[in-house]
């Protein structure tokens, strides 16, 4: 630690050590030490907030908080509920209902909108085909079919054989 604070160190951290070493070394020291699982003789205290807050609520994870953690709420149970509340609600279709989608156009506002849509739909069907098609090719789970197979059926995306040795052309895309 010495070595440390000659070295130019602005702060130490002591961590899990016995409380009498943190209390000599604190004491040794011009610059502050911090402690985690050192005891109350260094100069100020850290904990892992996921470990003081109780973040994480998988039955493993107490088995992982540390001895030297004073737990000061169990916020993990209530994010752990939340989160499958959430994910409940967007696969039954319940979030976002028009409650939560409270950006509006006017009627004619919605109607312009709709023109220009059909104006340039071949368009952007296209430029999604391309897109895709890109995409795909960019992919390396894709080619090299890691995904576990193709939308087709056919195990082979990549393959555009048509049995006569040209190309056929006909990309499949997802």
């Amino acid at each position: 630690a010495l070595r440390l604070q000659d070295a130019g160190a602005c702060s130490v951290v002591l961590e899990c050590v016995p409380s009498n070493v943190a209390r000599v070394i604190t004491d040794a020291l011009e610059i502050p030490t911090i402690g985690i699982g050192a005891g109350p003789h260094t100069d100020g205290q850290v904990l892992v907030y996921h470990d003081m807050l109780g973040m994480t609520s998988h039955p493993h994870h107490e088995h992982f908080v540390p001895k030297f953690c004073k737990r000061y709420a169990r916020v993990g149970d209530a994010v752990a509920e939340g989160l499958e509340q959430f994910k409940q609600d967007v696969k039954g279709g319940s979030f976002p209902g028009e409650e939560f989608s409270p950006y509006k156009m006017t009627e004619a506002e919605e109607v312009a909108f709709d023109n220009l849509l059909a104006q340039d739909a071949m368009n952007r069907e296209q430029s999604k085909d391309v897109a895709a098609r890109r995409l795909k090719e960019e992919d390396e789970y894709e080619s090299l079919n890691l995904y576990g197979g193709s939308s087709n059926g056919n195990d082979n995306d990549n393959d555009n054989d048509n049995g006569n040795g040209s190309d056929n052309g006909d990309n499949n895309t997802k």
